[in-house]
């Protein structure tokens, strides 16, 4: 199992995604969220094939597919951190933080 929180920036929503491995190739997504826009993602992302979503392009992933229906931009980092939680719940990569920050804008 594997937890991250997410502040998406100026919009000022936060969302907590859990992962947890319910098979050999299935992880179990959940989120807990200020944001209504991944509160209608996380109705139809509840499950992801981890081969699935690792193999496929980016924009074929099951995760985008549903973030481009239901998100309201997007720069939204919500998407990535998901694919980032089910890594380190598939034992593919080891959980480190990740950041995005701004260090000059006009």
């Amino acid at each position: 199992m594997a937890v991250c929180w997410v502040k998406a920036g100026i919009c000022g929503q936060e969302t907590t995604i859990e992962a947890m491995k319910v098979g050999r190739i299935k992880v179990r997504i959940s989120f807990a969220t200020t944001c209504e826009h991944v509160l209608t993602l996380a109705e139809e992302l509840v499950e992801l094939d981890i081969g699935s979503e690792m193999t496929r392009p980016l924009n074929e992933t099951l995760t985008y597919t549903l973030a481009t229906k239901h998100l309201c931009r997007t720069s939204c980092i919500v998407p990535a951190a998901v694919l980032k939680v089910m890594e380190v719940t598939a034992g593919i990569f080891l959980p480190e933080s990740c950041a995005i920050e701004f260090v000059d804008a006009v």
